[in-house]
């Protein structure tokens, strides 16, 4: 059965928090999960993390080789952190040049699909990709990786959550009738992760904000 929980708070003052459960390879990451479901994720056999990419150079700047600005790439900083020194798995992100720099904050080459058909890749001279959004779909349903860190857009963001966890998970984490996640926002987490043939999604908002 899908669930969804949200966290009340995120403090990023990590100190305070209770320790990792079952001996997480990521535990400042489990120290943000929810506490109604924090052994439920411990416990679970697959655990896919949805981020929508860190602050870009302009907010109207919407080429696939727009960079992320000084405070993305501090955003960027704050999610490796988070992630510290186990690096996750597998990385996915789109071929935009934002998206893949934020992906690359989980340690692993990035693997990068399609942002939409006939797009190129961001960041690269001359390169292009013909790899579908799917294919890691796929990827992650076969269940090789454990962990896997994914970098994408207000509106992709939230396919890979309706897709796994359902479209009203998704709506309830705050996408919108059209499948979007708000202009504003950036730097929650989205945690997907399965157990048995099931999927969940917890939300940990501000996770790698620079709110504070």
């Amino acid at each position: 059965m899908k669930s969804i929980w949200f966290a009340a708070s995120v403090l990023l003052g990590l100190s305070a928090c209770s320790p990792a459960a079952g001996g997480s390879a990521h535990p400042a990451l489990l120290a943000l999960a929810p506490d109604a479901v924090r052994a439920e994720i411990a416990a679970a056999d697959q655990h896919v993390l949805v981020v929508r990419h860190a602050l870009k150079i302009s907010p109207d700047c919407n080429a696939m080789d727009c960079p992320l600005s000084a405070d993305g790439e501090r955003m960027v900083e704050r999610l490796a952190g988070l992630v510290g020194d186990t690096p996750f798995e597998r990385a996915y992100s789109s071929a935009a040049c934002r998206t893949r720099l934020t992906a690359a904050a989980g340690g692993a080459p990035v693997v990068v699909h399609q942002a939409g058909d006939g797009y190129a890749v961001g960041c690269s001279e001359g390169e292009t990709v013909t790899r579908a959004r799917g294919d890691a779909f796929a990827e992650v349903d076969a269940g090789d990786a454990v962990w896997t860190l994914v970098g994408e857009h207000s509106n992709t963001s939230c396919l890979w959550m309706a897709t796994f966890a359902g479209t009203d998970a998704a709506q309830a984490a705050g996408c919108d009738g059209e499948g979007r996640l708000p202009e504003d926002a950036y730097g929650d987490i989205f945690w997907l992760y399965r157990t048995g043939e099931d999927w969940s999604l917890a939300v940990l908002p501000d996770a790698f904000s620079l709110a504070d």
